[in-house]
């Protein structure tokens, strides 16, 4: 009779135990999950980049007027690929604002301001703490200049125009890891503009209506990898 009812007794006891055992017996969530994580810094991810200032260099320009050296800034943001040990390429876009001093007028006086819009990649070589790497974009420009002169004894003479354009852009660059995700760079951008601008009343006198301004930009900037 004891030995009937005993596997009835220890029924309740030992559910538990055998149910622990089948439990540590399957495969963990960790171990099915055993995917590479991410290393950090530049690894395969996304990121945003400001560029706070750069020396910006007009070296040629067509139809327009003399340029004097100016300053500019902008900002982007993108997607990082990372291939085996070194190589590493980026996807993105960015916006970028240079303000031109023309030769001989202040920019109260005469100013001219160049937006562009571009996509953009970058392909290079390095660790996750520092990698250099060539750039190419391209994409839509626009110009716009205002000039505002005062003149003894008549009316003020002011007014704006503005022009669409294309631009393209070429260089290189390097980007080093500071604190976690966070980075410096510099970089040396070659802007090529092309422009339109379509006012019989051109304020440059001659009846072309395209120019074009050429310069190279020396850029410092911080960003931040996903």
């Amino acid at each position: 009779m004891i030995c009937a009812r005993l596997p009835r007794w220890l029924a309740p006891a030992l559910t538990p135990a055998i149910a622990a055992a089948i439990y540590l017996g399957l495969p963990t969530p960790e171990a099915e999950a055993a995917k590479p994580q991410r290393g950090g810094g530049f690894d395969e991810g996304g990121y945003i980049m400001l560029t706070p200032g750069s020396l910006v260099l007009p070296f040629a320009e067509d139809d327009f007027t003399d340029l004097d050296p100016s300053f500019g800034w902008g900002f982007g943001g993108g997607y990082m690929f990372a291939r085996g040990e070194l190589f590493k390429a980026t996807l993105g876009a960015s916006f970028e604002h240079t303000v031109l001093v023309l030769d001989d007028y202040d920019f109260k006086d005469f100013g001219v301001h160049v937006l562009r819009f571009m996509p953009e990649a970058r392909i290079g070589l390095g660790t996750n703490k520092i990698w250099g790497y060539g750039l190419f974009g391209a994409g839509v420009a626009g110009a716009l200049w205002f000039w505002d002169f005062d003149v003894p004894f008549l009316n003020d003479i002011n007014g704006d125009d503005s022009a669409v354009g294309f631009n393209v852009q070429f260089g290189g660059g390097v980007q080093g890891i500071v604190y976690k995700n966070l980075f410096l760079g510099g970089e040396i951008d070659f802007d090529l503009g092309l422009f339109y601008e379509g006012d019989a009343g051109d304020w440059r006198g001659n009846a072309d209506d395209d120019f074009s301004i050429f310069q190279v930009a020396f850029e410092f900037t911080i960003g931040w990898y996903f």
